[in-house]
């Protein structure tokens, strides 16, 4: 009977480190989002669920993500599935991207440079705002995956420019 029981219940050793306890116990992007709105200050978590101007790009992403389900085949083998895809000609291991959020040090010391350290080890992409807190330089040394930029096309095109060279 007990290795009836160990075949369809799975046990876990504690996890004694809270941040990680609380990001495991979360499911979807929205439970992502209550616990960032339940640990950072009211304006900074505004800043980052937020969007620009009037917010319709927002709305629209929200809308057609809504639309689709993830509906899982139960009782199939999944130990031989492959996630692999290409994003813009690069090999990524799974379809996600990290995108570009400008003054991420506000929630992180770190910023940036923590982001794209993360997305390295998973081998995703990371994209840098032009309103990132760090330099492309200072995220490029510490980067192992592939890097993106999101350039801001200023009115400046020479300070554009500067920023793509």
């Amino acid at each position: 009977m007990l290795k009836s029981i160990r075949s369809v219940v799975q046990i876990r050793k504690f996890e004694f480190n809270g941040d990680k306890r609380r990001l495991a116990s979360c499911g979807d992007l929205d439970d992502l989002r209550l616990l960032a709105k339940r640990n950072l200050p009211g304006g900074v978590f505004d800043y980052f669920d937020g969007a620009a101007e009037d917010e319709w790009s927002l709305r629209n992403n929200s809308s057609a993500y809504a639309k689709f389900s993830l509906v899982p085949k139960v009782l199939r083998d999944v130990s031989m599935i492959d996630t692999t895809t290409t994003i813009m000609g690069q090999s990524v291991p799974f379809p996600i991207a990290l995108s570009p959020t400008g003054f991420t040090r506000i929630a992180h010391p770190q910023g940036e440079l923590a982001v794209a350290r993360v997305a390295g080890a998973n081998s995703i992409p990371f994209t840098l705002s032009t309103l990132g807190t760090r330099s492309i330089e200072e995220v490029a040394a510490v980067a192992t995956g592939p890097l993106w930029y999101q350039l801001y096309v200023w009115r400046d095109r020479g300070l554009s420019r500067e920023l793509v060279q």
